[in-house]
Formats: C-alpha cells, sequence, structure tokens
C-alpha cells in the first residue's frame, strides 16, 4: 500500500504482472533508470520526485481515483468495468508481449457445440472483466452465471467453465486450449490515467505532463524509425513524392556537391516498400536507426 508523502511527490502506480513488461520498457525509453525488487515486489525510478508503486492491474482504476496514487498505467476495459472516473492522459496501444493493443472476447471449448452468444443462456462464464460481460449480456436479455476470476481461465475451459471473457493479441492462447472466440466484447489498450484532483493541483498537474509527454515520446518511438539517405537535386521532387513525415524532412546539402542528406522519421510498417522506391530513384547510402522518443 501507499505511504504518506510530501506534496511534492507524485505517486505512480504500475501493474504487477500481464502489462508489466511493456510498462517498465515504456519507462526505460522515457529515460528512467528503473530497478525492481522481485522478492520484496517494489520498483524504483531514478526521481526523487516520484514515488513508484506497484498493483494489480485489475484492481489500479479504482486506486487512482480514490487517490492513492496519482498516475498510472492500466487496460481501457478494466477502467469501464469498475465504472471509475478518472483523466484518460495517453492511449498506449500496447499489450502482453505486443507493441499493439488487445480484444476482449468470450470464448468457449471448439468442441462445445456453442455458436453464438445467444448460446450462453445458463452457462457458467470466467471473467476478468466481470461488469462487462454481465452489460453486455443484459443488453442482449441473455441470462448466465458470471464468476470473477483475476487470472487467465482458459485451461478451466471447459471443465469448470462453459465459456471464458480473455484478453487475445494473436489468438495463439485460445488455440493452445482448443477454444474458439463467438463474440468480441470490445477491443481495449493500456491507458496512461491520473486522479483528476491531482491534476488540479499546479505542481503535481506539470509533473504529470511532463512524465505523460515522455512516455508518449517513448511509445510513439516503438512505432517509428529514422530514415537517412542521400539523394541528388534531380531526385528530390520524386523522393519528396514518396516519402512520408511527421514533419518535413530534414535537408542538408552536402559540401562542394549537388546532392542532400535527407533525414526523416517514418512507420517502420512503410519502411519495406520505401526502400526499394527510394532505391530505384538512384538514392544512395539508406539508412535506417532506432529511436528511443518521438516528442511531436
Amino acid at each position: 500500500m501507499a505511504t504518506k508523502t510530501s506534496k511534492n511527490k507524485l505517486k505512480l502506480v504500475i501493474p504487477w504482472e500481464y502489462l508489466r513488461k511493456g510498462t517498465v520498457e515504456l519507462l526505460k525509453s522515457a529515460g528512467y533508470d528503473v530497478k525492481i525488487d522481485e522478492h520484496s515486489y517494489q520498483i524504483q525510478v531514478d526521481d526523487a520526485e516520484i514515488s513508484c508503486f506497484i498493483s494489480k492491474v485489475e484492481d489500479l482504476a479504482p486506486l487512482v481515483e480514490s487517490g492513492e496514487f496519482d498516475i498510472g498505467i492500466t487496460e481501457e476495459a478494466f477502467i469501464i468495468d469498475t465504472k471509475v472516473e478518472v483523466a484518460k492522459l495517453i492511449d498506449l496501444n500496447f499489450g502482453y508481449n505486443t507493441w499493439k493493443g488487445a480484444k476482449l472476447v468470450l470464448a468457449v471449448s471448439a468442441d462445445s457445440g456453442i455458436e453464438k452468444v445467444q448460446d450462453l443462456e445458463g452457462k457458467k462464464i470466467a471473467a476478468w472483466t466481470p461488469q462487462i460481460v454481465e452489460d453486455y449480456l443484459k443488453e442482449r436479455n441473455i441470462k448466465a452465471e458470471i464468476v470473477r476470476v483475476n487470472m487467465p481461465a482458459e485451461a478451466k475451459c471447459p471443465e469448470i467453465f462453459d465459456a471464458v471473457a480473455e484478453f487475445v493479441n494473436s489468438g495463439s492462447s485460445l488455440r493452445k486450449f482448443n477454444l474458439k472466440a463467438i463474440e468480441t466484447l470490445m477491443q481495449t489498450t493500456p491507458w496512461l490515467i491520473a486522479n483528476k484532483d491531482s491534476m488540479k493541483d499546479p505542481w503535481k498537474k506539470e509533473k504529470i505532463e511532463d512524465l505523460s509527454m515522455l512516455i508518449e515520446g517513448a511509445r510513439l518511438s516503438k512505432d517509428m524509425v529514422g530514415l537517412m539517405l542521400h539523394a541528388s537535386n534531380s531526385m528530390m521532387e520524386q523522393v519528396f513524392k514518396i516519402l512520408p513525415s511527421m514533419k518535413k524532412p530534414t535537408v542538408t546539402q552536402l559540401r562542394g556537391e549537388n546532392w542532400f542528406d535527407i533525414l526523416a522519421v517514418v512507420d517502420k510498417k512503410e519502411l519495406r516498400s520505401l526502400m526499394p522506391q527510394l532505391k530505384k530513384i538512384g538514392c544512395t547510402d539508406i539508412v535506417e536507426f532506432p529511436l528511443n522518443k518521438v516528442i511531436l
């Protein structure tokens, strides 16, 4: 639990399981040295103005709402499930071992004979987000027994539960347990959230905004790369037509030559098609390099 701290101390809480790996990686990319003690369940960052704590991911949003913590990272589905009132700051769009969001689905055994959500009438459902499941079924006049669980329950279906509400990224976990998704409840991603009263405190608000900017920059860098290349003056118009950039690329003329050094930030997914196109135009010295932070 959090302890009382001075006013000029920001209390940051991160999920210990599920989203911990991505959260820690973002903090490190944002420039923080992160130390974790696995035995005492403690985490520290090298900022004297930030006290860092851990929480179960499903309990985190209510703790931020109550003011126990000023700021934290949790899955959007848990914000909705607990019906809390918090300030949603940044959509971080990552999941378990992946830099993309997830789906919350209702899944059943592939051999169960259950084909649609209406077939869950009178069934027993395990849910990490019971309120979301209850609301979803209620809107469709479906009555079922919903049991809250605080961990993935794929292995317990169908022996204990007829269906499970699970977070899905690639679907490999469902396939591992011979499950199939019959309904998507929502798309969900982690969010950086803050206590609303903390956002009214001038010192905390500024500290939160600074931290948010660094974390957002770190997250953007996971999708973007730097691109550097050389192009002659005659190639420039073609290069600019195909070269996407967050802003106009930086162009520097090479000394004593009619060639230019071009620097841009591009989406990783576009790079596969960009590089061959640039090479066909005649560009040379095409270099891709990683980024730690991208501040818009």
